[in-house]
């Protein structure tokens, strides 16, 4: 006969798991390619190269490593002449030299129909990947003999397919979604008429983020407690849109408010006092403000800036003094830029305001590289944060969708200006207050 013998739990080793996802969902995505341009200690006019990954294979003949031998002054005057080549051939760019408003304002297709908005987009495109093609060859032609190994595995490997690519560099960035490699590797873009494809700009086909170096704290994964996402917009209260209609900013606000516990702020007194305190915890910081990059003219030197309704900017050196009062982290917030002038305050490290930001806890940070029309940019922005808000959506293949969106439907090529610094990875989480 079996003696049976009650007992009691009293304490079960799991129970602390019970409130965990078990099963991870927020893995980061596997990368194809991996290239990293960091300044030579002994020449501060040369870059060591690396590439690897799962696009370039190991062939048993060496890593693939070399030197780029580019005076950062040259890399930056090389990456201007790109960017103004956008600015005259889209931005600017009117119907006749009479025309109150430029074509590229909005959206082409919705303003003068999709037949003629492609038309229009067809010798401006072909500008486009020249200025793109000549500075991707630019870079990789530029160094030696295992530099020239990296760019033509580089190139095959692009047009074997889509690939996903972190760029690691403190010392070096280029706009590398608007820069362009004919999918046929027998077309000449100097030609007369050439042919150009979309799919030939990196940022089309491609997922591409610029990462920096090692940053203590930093996480990929955006924490909003209990799902609650909290969003800081700051302001330039001054950017107005068309008479009787809501303005650029007021759209954006919408979109933030439905999704978001917003807080504006349109003066720097009143960021300085969010950012200087750790109990406000923000997961989306939004600037809709008028910037601008270094300045160098018969005036001086003039620090990266962004400038909110008081006309009061908020400099490189602001934000640095601002982490320090602070004393922790930002819990590594999206940053989105949207600026009306002088976009490269986003991204260029070392003309701009990204550095700091990234210093001061932003986890992912997101802007266009150039002067981008104000009813484009709200529009764009917009349409970003309504599929950045559903579950699951990671930064960078948001940006990428729209920009595709947006060229095939709209005939527009400015959705490559947004570029980001990390973003492959970066979403928005729930997790436990």
């Amino acid at each position: 006969m079996t003696q049976e013998h009650p007992y009691i739990v009293s304490a079960d080793a799991y129970d602390s798991l019970r409130t965990l996802n078990r099963r991870c969902t927020h893995d980061p995505a596997p990368r194809t390619m991996f290239l990293s341009f960091h300044r030579q200690s002994n020449d501060p006019r040369a870059f060591d190269v690396h590439a690897h990954g799962d696009a370039l294979p190991f062939d048993g003949n060496g890593e693939l490593r070399g030197i780029l031998r580019r005076d950062p002054a040259e890399i930056a005057s090389a990456v201007d002449t790109m960017l103004r080549c956008w600015l005259k051939r889209v931005v600017r760019h009117k119907q006749h030299p009479q025309a109150r408003s430029y074509c590229y304002d909005g959206l082409p297709a919705d303003t003068f129909g999709e037949e003629k908005a492609r038309d229009m987009l067809k010798p401006i495109g072909l500008e486009l990947a020249r200025a793109g093609h000549a500075l991707f060859e630019f870079i990789f032609s530029g160094g030696d003999p295992g530099l020239t190994r990296i760019g033509n595995e580089l190139r095959g490997a692009l047009r074997q397919g889509p690939q996903t690519i972190t760029v690691t560099s403190d010392d070096l960035f280029v706009p590398w979604g608007m820069l362009y490699l004919p999918p046929d590797p027998t077309t000449h873009l100097y030609r007369t008429g050439a042919a150009w494809e979309r799919r030939g700009f990196l940022g089309y086909s491609h997922l591409i983020e610029h990462t920096l170096k090692f940053v203590e704290g930093y996480e990929y994964l955006i924490g909003a407690d209990m799902g609650e996402v909290r969003s800081g917009l700051h302001f330039d209260l001054r950017i107005k849109g068309a008479a009787g209609a809501d303005g650029p900013l007021d759209r954006v606000r919408d979109i933030l408010q439905a999704h978001s516990k917003v807080q504006e702020r349109s003066l720097k007194e009143q960021v300085a006092e969010a950012l200087c305190d750790p109990l406000v915890q923000e997961q989306i910081m939004l600037f809709g403000a008028h910037g601008s990059a270094v300045r160098h003219d018969a005036r001086g030197s003039r620090q990266a800036q962004v400038v909110l309704t008081d006309d009061e900017p908020i400099r490189t050196s602001d934000l640095e003094y601002w982490g320090t009062q602070r004393g922790e982290r930002l819990p590594n917030p999206l940053c989105y830029m949207m600026v009306c002038e002088g976009a490269r305050t986003t991204l260029l490290l070392h003309e701009g305001l990204g550095k700091a930001l990234f210093n001061l806890g932003v986890g992912c940070l997101i802007g266009p590289q150039i002067e981008v029309p104000k009813t484009f940019a709200s529009h764009y922005t917009c349409r970003f944060f309504e599929e950045f808000f559903r579950p699951g959506r990671r930064a960078a293949s948001v940006a990428q969708a729209l920009t595709r969106e947006l060229f095939d439907t709209q005939a527009t090529p400015l959705g490559l200006t947004f570029t980001l610094l990390r973003g492959i990875d970066n979403q928005l989480v729930a997790r436990p207050r």
